[in-house]
């Protein structure tokens, strides 16, 4: 009986840290992937784009679009419609809509060229590029020469 059980602990061992080892496998690729793949600046961006749109949003609807309703003669220019018969043109919420849009657009541009992020691209694509003329190059030196 105390053979069998020896037995027993010995497979349970031996699966237990089979199934450690492939659970370590498992958490190192998967954070091989999230580093390969970028994710956390990936939510970094989220987070900091949320950000900005609450900001752009702010200022919107609190800076740009009364300004621009003194000048309308509309106190609230989100609120500015119009009617045209039985149909009302809500063409205050599409402005705003669409100077939050180019005010986005614009923070977004201009923190791309000021931060040089549109060079990091090119400079991944460069360094794959050089990556694989490198390998290459191995690959021709260790081939054995033909005779």
């Amino acid at each position: 009986m105390k053979d069998k059980m020896d037995t027993v602990k010995d497979i349970s061992k031996k699966a237990a840290e089979k199934a450690q080892k492939e659970a370590q496998k498992h958490a190192s690729g998967f954070m091989q992937f999230i580093r390969e793949q970028g994710v956390v600046t990936l939510a970094v961006g989220f987070i900091l784009a949320a950000a900005v749109t609450k900001t752009v949003n702010s200022l919107v609807t609190d800076i740009i679009n009364p300004i621009l309703g003194i000048f309308l003669g509309k106190a609230n220019l989100g609120s500015a419609t119009w009617q045209v018969g039985g149909v009302t043109i809500a063409w205050g919420n599409f402005v705003s809509a669409l100077i939050d849009f180019l005010v986005i657009a614009l923070v977004v541009y201009i923190g791309f060229k000021v931060l040089h992020l549109d060079r990091l691209d090119i400079d991944k694509k460069k360094r794959e590029k050089e990556a694989e003329d490198a390998a290459k190059k191995e690959q021709a030196s260790e081939k054995p020469k033909k005779k």
